[in-house]
This record gives C-alpha cells, structure tokens and sequence, in this order.
C-alpha cells in the first residue's frame, strides 16, 4: 500500500503547532528592531499596562468597579511578577517584559491552532484539519495580534477552547462538560465582554444535542451556570469595593453609544474608537452629571436608543456599513494604522500576499459557509453558532480590526471544510474568484482611512518623547492640532518640548493657550506655574493653585505649590502642600523629604526623623536621593546643634515627574 505523503495523525499537531509559532516569532522578532511602539504601549495597549501595574501595587481591587474587563490586565500582572518593576504609570515598559508577552501570545496562538486543527478533523476529516491548521498559521491578524499587548490573542484562545469543549461534550452523555465549556467562556467574558452572548449561543448548541428535553435543558443551563460562577468573583469585587452593580465592566454602554450614535467619520462611523482628546471629552460631557458607573453606562445605552429611535434611516445606513465593513477584504485600523505596520517588516508583507491575509480567507469562509449550508451537522453548530454571535456582536458594537480575529479562526475551519468538500475544480475555482473579488469591492472602510487612520497621534507624539525623538514628537503633535486646534494634550506637550529646547517664550506662549482652550485641564496650569517660577512668582502662585484646585488629588501640582511657599518663607502653608501630597501618594517620597526639610525648618527633628525613616532610598532617582543625602545630614545637624539655624538649601527644581502620562482612550 502507497504511504500517503501528507502528514496524519499527530504530525499534524506538531507540524501546525510550529509553523504557527515560528512564523509569529519572526514578525515578532523584526517588530523589535522596527517598531517605535514594541516597549513603549500606546491607547489601549497602555490602559492594559497601566491596569497591570494597578493590580500588582493594590491588588485586584485596583481601579474598580472595573471599566475594562480586567482578565488580560490579570494575565499581563501574572507575567510581570518575574519583574520587580514594569514602569511607572503611562510609561514604556522593559523591553524583557515585552518580549516576554509577546513569546506568551504566540506560544498561546500555536495552541489555538491545535485547537482548531482538533475541531476541523471532528466535523470535516483529516485534510480539512490540515488545511484549517494551515491557514490559521499564517493567517495575517492573528500574527499581527501576537505583537501588541491587546486582549486578541487570548481572548480567541478561550473562544477556540470554549468551541472545542463543546464538541467533546457533544460525543458525552454527562451535563458537567458542559459546565466546563460555561466556566471557558465565562474566562473570555473577562477578557472581553462581548463573549456573553456566546454563553447563550453554545448554551443553544447543548439544547440541540441527543437526548430527552431535561437532559437537554440541564445541559444548556449548566453552561449558564458555569459561565455566571466564572463571573461571579469578579462582580462581588465591583459590588463589595467598587460599590457599583457592574457584572463585568463599566465600558460597555459607551462602546454601543459609540457604534450607534448618529454621525459620520472617524469614532462616528461604527468602525473605529474614539480617541482622547475633544471628541472622547465630548462623549464623556454627555454623562458627566451622572453618578456612578452603572448608572452611566446604561444613560449612553440610552443615549444610543434614542438616537435609533429618533433617526431610523441612519441608523439602517449605518448597519448595513458595519455589515459590510464585516465582510470587507479590509481590515479597519484599530489602535495604530495597519499599512505603516505592514510595511515596518518584511514577514508581514509576505504574508499580505498569502491566502491568510483578510481577502482570501473570508472569500474562502463565505465559499464554505455557501456550500455546506445543507449540510449542518451536530458537530458543526457550536463553530457556525459562536461565529454569529460574535459577528451580531461586533455589529452591535463596531467593527475594529481585531473583532473579526476569533471569527476568522474559526471561519479557518468552514472555510477548509468547504475546499475538501469541493476540492479543486472550474466550479469551486470560480466561486471564490467571484467572492474573492466581491470582498476586494466592498469599499469600508474607505481608502482614506486605511492609509491615515491613527486613533490618537498625541499618544503617538509622547511615546516619541519617551525614546527621546522630540522631532518626531513634535510632528504627531501637530498632527493632531491639524485636526483639533483646540486639543490642549498637543499644546501642552508642545510646550514642554519648547521648553527643553530652551525655548522659554514659546513654551509660555503654548503652555498659556493650552490654558485658555481648556481652562479645567490642571497639568497645564502646573507646567504654566513651573516656568513661572523664576520669572513671576505670583503669576506661578496663582497657576499652582488652580491646578489643585482644578484636581485636588494632584499629587505634583501640590510638591510644586509647597516648593513655592517654601521659596517664600510661608513654611505652614508649604508643610500643609507637602502632607497632601505624601498623603496622595505614600511612595513618592519628594512629598516626604521636602515636608522633613520644612519640619527641620520649623525646628522639629524628631518630625523630620520620622518622616526620613520612611524613604526608601533605593528607589529614588538620582536627583532626588541627592536631596535625601542633603537633608539628612541637616537632620544629623540639627540632632547635634539643635539650636543652630538650619539653612535653606537651594529649592529643588519643580517637580513634574509622571504628570504627563497619555490619557486614556475611548474605545474598550
């Protein structure tokens, strides 16, 4: 008998499973050297960062009631702990780290497609798990995914998996596998919210398996069982701590405000997010009078139904732009632009040309889904179920980039089941030429916005100014000022960059008009009162106080009002700014050295000794252990000669450490 020359069995597994890998691990490894973002995170890449350090200072309470499902924030804080520190809050991160992650996520995309090439030989044989496993490894999203520090990557691991364990179920006639898929998709539900409705779907799948109607219906409510225990922990810490009756997140009324309001263009299109600045400030105006998360975010889902409800025609236009957005051979940018990423790396534009990249891999799903749309079987429902839910979904919500991932793995499957059924010939051949170049027509997302789109060129700007390019920072600045004059994160930005070039009256001039474009924007009246120190003190003075006024827990805008007191002798005005700065931040130790430096001052050692205790000086920067190092040898002074005069030493320079961090983002 003649030995087949295609892989079988086990082979298939080891050989999809490497491929896989590999193929991320190269784009990873040129995303390394070629991308200005690999450590430095940006929207939401940030906020998960950002949560993560959250939650290994405070621990899961961090930040709740959550607005962001907090399940990759907790996979990232996991990863973390073989580090001591992953930066300060909206800062870069150690480029260890970021490998590290990124390994994790190919690693975890390699399981995936085993997870598929398993499903695909369930319900189509052993060629159309080959094929399946094939596509997914070179699938151009899902590596692209692999890179960033997003949700994508795991939550499409936990969909597979939660598809999976429910075709084994199937094959049982036990309710508690079940349960297990439940519990799955509830672990995705946490890390995106927008799994819930595939709870019902697979719950669906369990009502028509084999069996009498109570077997059935115990099985359909075990996987609503495990799927609400699953969640159960993460809602008893928004209610207990966060005091809000939140099930997962808070983020969701706003993302259905975002994808249904009225409107066009970019975050009013139901395509993209809305990045900060004045359009997301524009969006939070509309629930700022509302107390609390829950409350707001049913207010936007309000919102949202009003808005259908008042304008029906649009909002038809706009769902059948979505739908077609969902079918379309483009990928609509997300967080960054996907041409300026496919073109950082060679890897990546090989694969554009592959049969993985969007275009052919969703021709060859439709081609799949055409054919075998007599065929359905018990093996099939759970993939063909989950993939409506998530593309109704997305629909619901908006189509960015990274949504259709999960789709497209499974589609992998549909799409190989359709090939072995048909195999090649003039037929099969002229079909997915005909949808390949229907796919390729759709024009959403317009070209315009493939090749311009970046949801927040501030954010781009500072990642610049943290590698110490303030040229290349300075052009995304102006970028966004281009499209919003008014967009004091720009303005204040640009008046820093001013003023580290030496460019004093330039750096006024924005620092003021940042000011006046948002006079309720308190980090541009601390960097205003900073420069206005040597120049005018009582116009400094009045900055400060704004800032604090504006945000009392400004931590750096209070450091900075005591200094100036201090400067002026007022000492009980200056102690008081610096206890409420260390009290904002107990590890901040400027706050606590300054307040032991006017207790000294005031004659008090023993407070000053108290207060020089609780430094930790291993973790300071070094201008401030040197302000350590300075004061205490005048509280070892003071012990000596107590009742000598200490004498001032020159006032530290203002303190603007971690005030400029890239605000959040619209979009969950």
């Amino acid at each position: 008998m003649k030995k087949s020359p295609w892989p079988t069995g086990k082979r298939i597994y080891v050989l999809v499973f490497l491929l896989t890998v590999i193929v991320r691990l190269i784009s990873i490894s040129e995303l390394a050297s070629e991308d200005p973002a690999f450590a430095y995170p940006i929207v939401d890449e940030l906020t998960n960062v950002d949560q993560t350090r959250g939650f290994l200072a405070d621990g899961p309470s961090h930040a709740t009631p959550y607005w962001k499902p907090p399940g990759y924030p907790a996979l990232l804080a996991l990863v973390a702990l073989g580090w001591q520190e992953i930066g300060a809050v909206g800062q870069g991160i150690p480029v260890s780290y970021a490998w590290t992650v990124k390994i994790l996520q190919s690693l975890l995309d390699g399981a995936t497609s085993i997870l598929i090439v398993s499903i695909a030989a369930a319900c189509c044989g052993t060629g159309a798990a080959l094929l399946a496993g094939l596509l997914y490894s070179i699938a151009w999203m899902p590596i692209y995914f692999c890179g960033q520090l997003l949700d994508t990557t795991l939550f499409t691991f936990l969909i597979v998996l939660s598809v999976s364990l429910a075709l084994s179920a199937t094959r049982e006639s036990r309710t508690l596998p079940w349960a297990l898929v439940g519990v799955t998709i509830g672990l995705a539900a946490l890390t995106r919210a927008t799994a819930l409705p595939v709870a019902g779907a697979l719950a669906l799948a369990a009502w028509f398996t084999s069996g009498s109607i109570p077997i059935r219906s115990g099985r359909a409510t075990a996987v609503l069982a495990g799927c609400l225990v699953t969640l159960m922990p993460v809602f008893a810490v928004n209610m207990k701590i966060g005091q809000q009756p939140i099930l997962i997140s808070s983020n969701g009324g706003i993302n259905f405000y975002i994808g249904n309001r009225t409107g066009d263009g970019i975050g009013a299109d139901g395509l993209t997010s809305v990045a900060a600045g004045p359009r997301w400030d524009e969006i939070l105006r509309k629930g700022s009078d509302i107390e609390g998360a829950a409350a707001r975010s049913r207010h936007y889902y309000r919102l949202a139904l009003d808005e259908i409800r008042a304008f029906p025609i649009q909002w038809i236009q706009k769902m059948v732009h979505k739908t077609a957005a969902l079918f379309s051979a483009h990928d609509v940018p997300n967080n960054k632009n996907l041409i300026e990423e496919k073109n950082r790396t060679t890897t990546l534009q090989i694969l554009a040309w592959l049969p993985g990249t969007s275009g052919p891999l969703i021709a060859m799903i439709i081609a799949g889904v055409l054919l075998c749309r007599r065929g359905l079987r018990q093996s099939d429902l759970p993939v063909v179920l989950v993939m409506a839910a998530l593309a109704l979904t997305a629909l619901a919500f908006f189509v960015a980039g990274r949504y259709r991932v999960p789709i497209l793995a499974l589609g992998c499957i549909v799409a190989a089941r359709g090939i072995v059924t048909w195999g090649v010939s003039l037929k099969s051949v002229v079909l997915y030429l005909l949808l390949l170049v229907g796919v390729h027509a759709i024009a959403v997302p317009d070209r315009a916005l493939i090749e311009s789109y970046c949801i927040d060129p501030v954010a781009i700007g500072y990642m610049y100014e943290q590698k110490q390019q303030p040229q290349q920072a300075a052009q995304w600045y102006h970028r966004s000022l281009e499209q919003h004059p008014d967009d004091v994160r720009a303005l204040h930005n640009l008046g820093h960059l001013a003023q580290e070039a030496g460019r004093i009256e330039d750096a006024l001039e924005l620092f003021r008009s940042a000011t006046e474009a948002a006079p309720d924007h308190s980090p541009s009246w601390n960097s205003l009162g900073a420069l206005l120190v040597p120049i005018d003190s009582l116009q400094a003075l009045s900055s400060f106080q704004h800032a604090v006024n504006i945000n009392p827990r400004y931590t750096g805008a209070w450091i900075n009002l005591g200094q100036l007191l201090e400067g002026k002798g007022e000492l009980p005005k200056a102690l008081d700014a610096y206890q409420r700065a260390r009290l904002l931040e107990p590890k901040r130790f400027l706050a606590t050295i300054l307040e032991a430096r006017v207790q000294l001052k005031l004659m008090s050692p023993r407070n000053a000794g108290r207060l020089l205790r609780r430094v930790d000086s291993g973790s300071l920067e070094p201008g401030v252990k040197a302000l350590l190092e300075t004061v205490e040898r005048q509280w070892q002074q003071a012990l000596e000669e107590p009742s000598e005069t200490i004498q001032p030493p020159q006032v530290a320079p203002p303190d603007r450490t971690r005030e400029r961090r890239e605000e959040g983002e619209g979009e969950g």
